[in-house]
């Protein structure tokens, strides 16, 4: 899900006030390398300008940072807030900057995972290639990451656009011109562009995929994993809040 939002820090947060002492739980929604991970949480308190809640899973709490997303049909839309702090062993953390996200959330019809190391992509299209970092993938799709300058002047990359994949994912899964389809292309800042890309993979393809994945995200469960063992050590840095 992405982090864009509308700025109406106001009504968001007033909807999130008036959820206080209801007993309403709340889906919490996280990236972590790609995997998204939810979570219900309930609503504790809230102060005049953030909210504290309760988790029900606390090594999801671990890997909390940045912005997460709330859902539940008490909202009229998705919501995103920036994590002020949080304590882990008490399953515990505020939340701030309530705004509505821009976008709806949508499921995957397959889970993508982040590589552990850079990774890049040459994208073929019209004659032309690009060389962009790969930001995740899974068995039908891919995120990248290119500069807008090459995509809108050099290589002219847009939505619906064919093209064809190569590159190479460790230890030895090496794709050659799977071919693929511009789903979306959307700013992440003033310079830089994520485009995600539809893949279409041979049956042989595809089963590389499939255990590429598989394997990335046992790796990315078990940083999870030692992730809440660091932090529920005592005295850890959680320590400092509440």
């Amino acid at each position: 899900m992405s982090t864009n939002y509308a700025p109406a820090f106001d009504d968001a947060f007033n909807i999130i006030r008036s959820l206080s002492g209801q007993d309403i739980a709340l889906e919490l929604t996280q990236t972590y390398h790609g995997i998204v991970l939810n979570q219900l949480v309930s609503l504790l308190e809230v102060k005049p300008d953030c909210a504290t809640f309760q988790a029900t899973k606390l090594k999801m709490c671990a890997i909390l940072e940045g912005f997460v997303h709330l859902n539940s049909h008490f909202l009229p839309r998705p919501v995103v807030a920036r994590l002020e702090s949080l304590n882990v062993s008490k399953g515990m953390f505020v939340l701030s900057n309530f705004a509505y996200s821009e976008a709806e959330w949508k499921e995957r019809q397959y889970e993508r995972v982040r590589p552990k190391d850079p990774t890049y992509v040459s994208v073929r299209c019209k004659g032309k290639a690009l060389r962009a970092p790969l930001v995740d993938i899974s068995l039908n799709g891919m995120g990248i990451l290119a500069s807008k300058g090459k995509i809108d002047r050099e290589v002219k990359i847009r939505p619906a656009s064919s093209v064809r994949l190569d590159f190479q994912l460790p230890p030895d899964y090496k794709f050659t011109s799977i071919r693929g389809t511009v789903v979306y292309t959307q700013a992440v800042n003033r310079s830089v562009v994520k485009s995600g890309l539809r893949l279409y993979p041979k049956a042989r393809e595809a089963r590389s995929l499939e255990k590429y994945t598989a394997q990335r995200k046992q790796e990315i469960m078990e940083a999870i994993e030692q992730a809440y063992l660091d932090l529920s050590q005592p005295y850890g840095p959680e320590s400092q809040y509440f």
